[in-house]
Parts: structure tokens; sequence; C-alpha cells
């Protein structure tokens, strides 16, 4: 794997854009913790709880209302229209996406999920931008809806790339080995 297509697997760690006591900070609409809320924690203690919620969950389980601090990481507001013009919305676009990522799933592992709905997405900045879409999907064999998750670069400028896409790992299955496949596509 040449070094380029390598870094869109990389987890990238919180950075702080603002605090709150920046007037220029923004506060978005997932940002509802104030300083009367408990805990307190500082700039720092902030930083490493985004920190530990990225890499616990790879950036697609954050519990935005923890934080006073703006940092890289975002939720996708469905409604909003920071990546498509109307009259397409920023939901439009990652029920697409992720249509297209599990498509591509179901031909390389030949199985037949069938998409139901985006759960939540986040994402980041990264000369476009990662989203870090969680998806449902119904199986077909047991007719039971199951949890994915799926990675994808978008630009304006370059093509989309579907980093990968997977059922959501259990966190309570913890494993020191990756396999082979894992480490070719960079899942580790």
């Amino acid at each position: 794997m040449n070094n380029l297509k390598c870094w869109k697997s990389w987890l990238e760690d919180a950075f702080l854009l603002c605090t709150p006591d920046d007037p220029e900070c923004l506060k978005y609409h997932y940002m509802t913790k104030t300083e009367k809320d408990e805990p307190q924690l500082t700039v720092e203690q902030e930083i490493a709880e985004m920190n530990k919620q990225i890499y616990e969950s790879e950036g697609f389980d954050i519990d935005y209302s923890m934080f006073r601090c703006l940092f890289n990481y975002h939720l996708v507001d469905p409604d909003d229209h920071d990546f498509l013009k109307e009259p397409e919305n920023d939901g439009d676009l990652m029920k697409r996406v992720s249509q297209e990522s599990l498509k591509r799933y179901n031909q390389e592992k030949e199985t037949a999920f069938e998409f139901v709905e985006v759960e939540k997405a986040n994402y980041h900045f990264c000369c476009g931008f990662m989203f870090l879409i969680t998806f449902y999907v119904l199986d077909p064999f047991d007719h039971q809806r199951k949890t994915f998750q799926a990675r994808i670069f978008y630009s304006s400028i370059y093509p989309t790339e579907y980093v990968f896409c997977r059922p959501k790992p259990d966190p309570n299955v913890h494993s020191d080995e990756s396999s082979e496949e894992d480490v070719e596509k960079g899942w580790t």
C-alpha cells in the first residue's frame, strides 16, 4: 500500500479549534455543555477525553455533550448544507455514500445486506472530509437489523474514496491479533 493511500486509514488526533472563552468560538447545535455542568473539565482534560473517545471508537462514537471546547471532529447535521447545495442536504449525502459503501462491501464479501438508514455521522477535515458514518442494514439471512460503519473520504476536487465498510465491531470483544486483510486495508 503506498503512503498516499495509507494516510486515509490513520486516526486523526483531536486538536483544539477554540475554547468557550474565545469570542470567535462558534457554538454548534450539538455543543450543549455549559460552565455550570459537571464534570467541569479543563481544556487539557477535554482534549484527553476527546482523544480517548476517538481511539476507543475509531472516531465513530463521540459524545459531544461532554465538551465545551470546539475540536476538529464534528457531528454531521443531516438537515444542514455544509457539503452540498440545496435541494440536497448533508443527510442525503450521508445516505448516498453509505449506500455506495455497502454496495461495495456486498460485492467484495458476496453478501446481500440491505441499507436501512443512517444512524449518525462524524467528520473531520483532511484536504477534503473524512466521514465516519454509522448506519443500519437488514441482514437477509436472519432478517435482523445490524449496525455497520464506513470511513469515506469525500472532496469536491478528488474522487470519493471508500476507505472501508464493516459491521460495527463488538466493544466487548478484544483481540490483540489483526487479520492480514485488516492490516492491508489499514483497519488496525
